[in-house]
């Protein structure tokens, strides 16, 4: 009975996770929140593709979490995406580092062009059970992250307008079910917003990131010259609505999900 109840009273050990979708500002938060103190961050984390944006790779080069031994030999055998995740929880903890994993939100969603979306949390069923869970997420207007979307050449001509409001919708679920903030917020009051995410996470807020965040290039995301508001500019800035064409703007206002999801959000359609 002893040994029964210790188990029950033992704590799991806790790993962080942001969500947000792609070209809803999560490189610019996730930035500010790597650079902190005591955090290491890997970046566009799924379960379904350690290859695409190269976790394994973030983890020895970035930040040491995996050393030469372990690149050898997994050279024979490949560790599971949960095995990888634990080792990289086990060795930051070691350090007094803080694991938070930046969800690659976009498979479970939208999934254009790598995979079709189960409107999951793939992360989350992978790691419940062994590890205590903190998520937020972070959102941004459906009709600016998809003009945003379209920029990316890999993904323009290939998006369903409906099958993107579905995953948004979906998302948008979700982070209304759980603790969210809009990336519009953000720019406007980023060192409440901040402040407010690390203390969902359990993080502790680092005011130094306002000198760092700039020159933090240990992420993934929207990284490249004249594609992410996150990679350029040097200042927080807020801006304004982008401009959008009234027939576009038409086939979003007729959809449901879409009103749903502003509803949900807190956006005017």
């Amino acid at each position: 009975m002893t040994n029964e109840r210790t188990k029950q009273n033992r704590r799991k050990p806790t790993i962080r996770v942001i969500r947000n979708l792609a070209r809803s500002g999560g490189t610019l938060i996730g930035k500010c929140l790597g650079c902190m103190d005591h955090v290491t961050m890997i970046s566009e984390f799924h379960p379904s593709d350690l290859n695409t944006t190269q976790p394994m790779k973030q983890a020895h080069e970035w930040f040491g979490l995996i050393d030469n031994k372990d690149i050898q030999r997994w050279k024979v055998r490949r560790p599971t995406a949960f095995q990888f995740v634990s080792i990289c929880e086990t060795r930051a903890s070691s350090r007094g580092d803080k694991l938070l994993l930046r969800d690659w939100s976009h498979l479970d969603y939208i999934g254009v062009p790598f995979t079709k979306p189960n409107y999951g949390f793939a992360l989350a069923e992978m790691l419940r059970g062994a590890y205590e869970l903190e998520t937020v997420s972070t959102v941004r207007h459906p009709i600016d992250q998809y003009l945003s979307l379209l920029q990316l050449p890999f993904v323009s001509g290939k998006l369903d307008l409906d099958s993107y409001i579905h995953g948004c919708f979906k998302f948008a679920q979700f982070a209304k079910e759980n603790r969210f903030y809009r990336y519009e917020d953000f720019t406007k009051e980023p060192d409440s917003t901040l402040q407010s995410i690390c203390k969902d996470l359990d993080l502790e807020y680092d005011d130094s990131y306002k000198q760092k965040w700039s020159s933090y290039s240990t992420i993934t995301g929207d990284t490249q010259q004249a594609i992410g508001r996150g990679s350029t500019k040097k200042t927080i800035e807020s801006f304004e609505r982008k401009p959008i064409d009234t027939v576009l703007l038409s086939r979003f206002q007729a959809n449901s999900e879409y009103q749903q999801t502003c509803e949900l959000l807190g956006y005017s359609p």
